[in-house]
């Protein structure tokens, strides 16, 4: 079973394979007093949610080799994670896709061109409330 994150600090897993992008992000929360951990892939979000479970995943769905929704699928599939807040923050805003994650149960989903990324960040932060 995961460990929990630590009860002090908030503790997102910010799933973004845009280096440039998931850098900008993890600084921006890190800011705001929030624990992130990154993952590039969607195999190396799995394996950092088998280590320890998280406050709120961040999801892209674009992502090599395993994408963002089959995560998702997974997380919901595990009976240690299936209740895990998760966030789809994505180019991708296809109505099929968008109606595929909210069927696995996602607090919201975020195209990442409609807002600035310091409102993307707020917007995520505020489901750790």
């Amino acid at each position: 079973m995961p460990a929990p994150s630590d009860n002090k600090k908030k503790c997102i897993l910010v799933v973004e394979d845009e280096p440039a992008l998931q850098e900008a992000v993890k600084l921006k929360l890190t800011q705001k007093g929030v624990e992130v951990l990154t993952a590039s892939s969607g195999e190396e979000a799995v394996n950092k949610l088998k280590e320890r479970k998280p406050d709120l995943v961040w999801l892209d769905v674009l992502l090599p080799g395993m994408n963002g929704l089959e995560v998702l699928r997974w997380i919901r599939e595990s009976s240690d994670l299936k209740d895990l807040p998760a966030v789809i923050v994505s180019v991708s805003g296809g109505q099929e896709k968008i109606k595929q994650a909210f069927s696995m149960n996602v607090l919201d989903y975020i195209v990442k061109s409609e807002y600035t990324i310091d409102d993307i960040v707020k917007r995520v932060q505020s489901f750790l409330k």
